[in-house]
């Protein structure tokens, strides 16, 4: 008998990626989406293909799927595993559908506390954090779309999740707390962190996708200079061997730089405010820097890019407003809540027009 496996979130990770996770003759997949048009376009065709990048070319796989759920009509009790794919920020909506949930609930959300504070909030032991170290786009180039308009495109990426949902099985590896923390320290700082600074510096240039900002010569330095800066913290923080942070890295600055991810820009962007959590991938990476004695020159040239981020359909598109409705000072300290007394703070406010100018020279479009 297959495994059955629901999947919250039909974008890039849960549409993109998982289904290579699952193959067809073992597990049936099931999807529970919000977007109306989404579902609808997948519930009329029950299957959709997703490319994966191997060796500079495509490898193709069509996942055939047995429904795509609008939330609130699945049973969340009816499966052998159950993954979320949704953010950070949407995962606690899901708190009490999961409340009588039995089976392995595998967190694939960039926030390593998420299951431990789903444990303590509903009583249960069964979340687990997942790190797929993999980039997903949550579309495709337009002649894979001409051919499926449901076509995405992923990486041939790898997968690590808490030992104790071994039961859901898949082409996973099952890691102890150690592993996975290792693995988790990569993805958030060599990979979060760079990616989403390459993310924001290509916006700037006006471009769509994150290869097509990659080819800058500027961007690509910035982006390298923050992993170079990223790499020596956490090798000195985290004790991590320095040959895998040196292969990580490498490889992140290919992947990044892949002209058949078609990676938009958008999707890696989205919500900067997030991203400037006070621990997360950039005020919290320069933070770290900061407390191995490095100096995030490139780290804040990042985080000054994420500030002019000003995409109107974005949930965050306000914090260009906020940027120039106040001083420097106090935007630093009121809406990012870095605060004065902070070497943090004292480096960017001395630096402040300084990276202006040199993201102005990025703004200088083709």
């Amino acid at each position: 008998m297959k495994k059955k496996i629901l999947i919250y979130g039909a974008g890039a990770i849960g549409r993109g990626y998982t289904p290579w996770l699952f193959n067809n003759n073992d597990y049936e997949l099931y999807y529970v989406e919000n977007n109306d048009d989404l579902r609808e376009k997948m519930n009329l065709k029950k299957r959709f293909t997703s490319y994966r990048t191997k060796s500079n070319k495509y490898e193709s796989l069509v996942c055939n799927f047995k429904h795509c759920f609008k939330p609130g009509e699945e049973n969340p009790m009816d499966y052998d595993g159950i993954i979320t794919a949704v953010g950070p920020r949407q995962v606690f909506s899901l708190m009490e559908v999961f409340i009588n949930v039995e089976c392995p609930i595998v967190l694939f959300e960039n926030d390593s506390s998420l299951s431990e504070q789903l444990k303590a909030m509903t009583g249960k032991s069964n979340f687990y954090f997942g790190v797929p170290d993999v980039i997903t786009s949550n579309t495709a180039s337009q002649d894979k779309l001409d051919e499926d308009h449901l076509s995405i495109i992923t990486e041939d990426g790898v997968c690590f999740v808490e030992d104790g949902a071994f039961s859901m099985g898949g082409d996973i590896q099952y890691v102890d707390k150690a592993e996975l923390d290792k693995q988790w320290a990569a993805k958030l700082f060599i990979h979060n962190t760079p990616h989403c600074i390459a993310a924001y510096l290509g916006y700037l240039k006006g471009k769509k996708y994150l290869h097509e900002g990659m080819q800058d010569d500027l961007i690509y330095k910035i982006v390298e200079g923050a992993m170079n800066e990223m790499n020596t913290t956490i090798v000195s923080l985290f004790n991590l061997d320095k040959d895998f942070v040196d292969w990580y890295s490498d490889k992140e600055l290919s992947r990044f730089s892949n002209t058949l991810l078609f990676d938009p820009i958008s999707r890696v962007a989205r919500e900067p405010f997030r991203k400037l959590g006070l621990e997360d991938r950039l005020i919290g990476a320069a933070q770290l820097a900061l407390t191995a004695g490095v100096k995030p020159k490139y780290l804040v040239l990042g985080i000054m890019s994420a500030f002019l981020y000003d995409e109107k359909n974005d949930n965050d598109f306000h914090i260009n407003t906020l940027l120039n409705s106040l001083s420097n000072g106090q935007f630093l300290d009121v809406i990012i809540k870095v605060k004065p007394h902070e070497a943090l703070y004292k480096i960017m406010i001395k630096e402040w027009d300084y990276s202006l100018e040199i993201l102005k020279e990025i703004q200088k479009y083709d």
